[in-house]
């Protein structure tokens, strides 16, 4: 790796600790660039704008949360899909995943808003996480199936942020077949 990715990688790890500190609201170049230690015309000049800055520390984010997840989540299959609905559920809403979490509530904000950096990186991010649930599906799950996985969890990270969590718990057991009937 040569010396400017090695740099572009330190800002991308101090951006990603404040951003995950503060959330995506402080996100505009001046802070950014002070939680790296350079200047915000550094940034623009090694990354070409401020979506191309955004875009490198959204990537660089998913990719240590997936990391993350990785590590607590093992590569194999699981017997059903809810077994991989609950094993997500339980690392997002630990301590590791409380800054990842409002950070994807930040990114889904900003899409919404028509931002389209971060509508394209979010996008980018649900593709990349639908494969790695695929990996913990039961063999013969569809894609279908992680996606309403996700779905239901995507809700249940709206439904704990607003304080109802008792709400994404009802969700999560009717999606594992517990309706209570």
């Amino acid at each position: 790796m040569n010396e400017i990715n090695v740099k572009k990688d330190q800002w991308l790890a101090a951006m990603a600790a404040h951003v995950l500190e503060h959330g995506l609201t402080t996100a505009s170049l001046r802070p950014l660039a002070k939680a790296a230690g350079t200047s915000d015309r550094m940034l623009i000049y090694h990354f070409g704008d401020k979506d191309g800055v955004i875009g490198a520390l959204l990537e660089f984010l998913a990719a240590g949360f997936i990391a993350g997840l990785d590590a607590l989540v093992p590569a194999a299959r699981m017997a059903r899909p809810a077994d991989v609905l609950r094993a997500v559920v339980a690392v997002m809403r630990s301590p590791m995943a409380q800054g990842y979490a409002r950070v994807w509530l930040d990114i889904v904000a900003a899409s919404a808003r028509g931002e389209v950096a971060y509508g394209k990186t979010g996008s980018a991010i649900i593709d990349g996480f639908v494969a790695w649930v695929m990996v913990r599906l039961p063999e013969g799950e569809t894609e279908e199936t992680a996606r309403a996985l996700l779905t239901v969890l995507e809700g249940t990270l709206v439904m704990d942020a607003v304080g109802h969590p008792e709400a994404a718990d009802a969700a999560i057991a009717w999606f594992s077949g517990d309706r209570g009937e």
